[in-house]
């Protein structure tokens, strides 16, 4: 067969990699140490990562302010993998007798969670603006090159840099609206050996059984969010946003190298690819009520509109015999509800507030279509944090455990299939500094 179309069958096996989603919707909401303490921010905002939770709670933040937090996400997750159609003949690892490879870890599993903003109240109680970089999702994995995964995932990330302006305006005492509109960079990497078995095809002398294959894409996307905040009676307040579908085409470089037990070791072929994401509509509402003048208690849901993702959608240019594939997703809509506590102006420590929360967020992904290069799991969160102020600065800091619900999945669709059984958790640590300038920071 001539070598073209072995590269085709490689990308038509392999190009799903391109377009990794995350669980509970694209991004990761972990932003800000109002939403990692308490898990409830949306129905009160007051800093100024509500440029991205509800653009309206500026109106909370008198003043000029500027504000840096980082989050630190650091997963631990181990997998068995489950032997496919001749798989043996180049895994040697042994199989347990339950018909699983043994435990396998990825040597490298963490995101960065960072945002730094500036707001400024314009005009006097009534109008604020803000901008605004953060990168709300940035994530990777790796696994060793002689793993088991390595014909699923040997590296791979995906990183999704924003650059925003935000406007809010309080129509009354009781009412305020606002608006983000920006700039998002969508940029995902995937490397992994190429199964010799290419539909159906033995293809170990012309590929190699290590052929590696590198896949990269990258779009900028115009993207919004709109909110509005309430205090309907003076102990209340709610919340509600919403963030516009993007859908990204990644474009980028598919590069194939053979194998070094291939007839002809180190050859190299190149095409370029087009592949289509969506970032789903997103709706998010919040209640936070003062039960006592010490004691606010919140809640809060997200809802992610992922009904619509259905297929992956993958264009080959420049290559023959091959223009483009689909790849089943039937993704369902996703949530996340939240619940949490704030204490503050404690007799003890008067400048103090003590944060804890939980969440569970369902994934829009069925167990069919996870793959190793960006896992979706549903998961149980629970939050804790502190803030407090030192002059005109205001520190704070949190930390969120995951507790990831791994299905044992018996039946997937992907190429190699991805049947799992595994468990495992995310550790989000994050630290952040608000200062005020010409104003009191409470």
């Amino acid at each position: 067969m001539h070598r073209t179309l072995w590269f085709a069958a490689a990308v038509l096996a392999c190009a799903a990699t391109a377009a990794p989603a995350r669980a509970g919707g694209f991004g990761i909401p972990e932003v800000g140490v109002r939403r990692t303490g308490m898990a409830a921010v949306v129905g009160r905002p007051d800093e100024p990562s509500a440029v991205f939770h509800n653009p309206a709670g500026l109106t909370l933040l008198p003043g000029v302010r500027v504000y840096a937090t980082f989050g630190l996400a650091v997963l631990t997750t181990e997998f068995k993998l489950r032997p496919w159609d001749q798989s043996d003949r180049w895994i040697d690892a042994p199989v347990d007798a339950e018909g699983y490879y043994p435990t396998t870890r990825p040597t490298r599993a963490i995101g960065a969670i960072p945002m730094l903003t500036a707001s400024a109240e314009i005009l006097p109680g009534k109008l604020w603006g803000a901008v605004a970089a953060y990168v709300s999702n940035g994530t990777g994995a790796q696994f060793a090159d002689t793993d088991v995964t390595r014909y699923h995932l040997i590296d791979g990330y995906i990183v999704s840099p924003t650059i925003t302006a935000v406007a809010a305006y309080q129509i009354n005492r009781k009412l305020s609206v606002g608006l983000g509109a920006g700039m998002m960079n969508v940029r995902v990497h995937g490397k992994r050996h190429l199964f010799p078995i290419v539909n159906g095809i033995d293809a170990e002398r012309l590929l190699g059984s290590n052929a590696e294959l590198v896949i990269d894409g990258e779009d900028w996307k115009f993207t919004w969010n709109a909110g509005v905040l309430a205090r309907p009676i003076p102990k209340l307040t709610l919340g509600a946003t919403v963030i516009g579908r993007v859908d990204p085409m990644l474009e980028g470089e598919v590069r194939l190298t053979t194998g070094d037990d291939a007839t002809v070791p180190g050859d190299q072929y190149i095409g370029n690819q087009k592949t289509g994401l969506v970032l789903p509509w997103t709706f998010l509402g919040g209640a936070n009520y003062d039960v006592t003048p010490k004691l606010e208690i919140g809640t809060e849901v997200r809802y992610y509109l992922y009904r619509s993702y259905k297929e992956q959608r993958t264009q080959i240019n420049g290559l023959p015999l091959v223009s483009q594939l689909l790849t089943p997703k039937n993704y369902n809509d996703s949530w996340q509800l939240a619940g949490g506590v704030r204490v503050h102006d404690l007799p003890q420590a008067p400048c103090v507030e003590l944060m804890a929360g939980v969440h569970y967020d369902r994934t829009p992904a069925p167990a069919q279509t996870v793959t190793f290069d960006q896992p979706t799991f549903s998961h149980w969160g629970l939050h804790t944090g502190v803030r407090f102020p030192v002059g005109r600065f205001k520190l704070a800091a949190s930390y969120l455990h995951y507790w990831y619900e791994i299905p044992i999945i018996k039946d997937s669709i992907t190429n190699p299939p991805s049947n799992i059984r595994g468990a495992g958790g995310n550790n989000i640590m994050t630290v952040s500094v608000e200062a005020a300038l010409g104003g009191s920071i409470l």
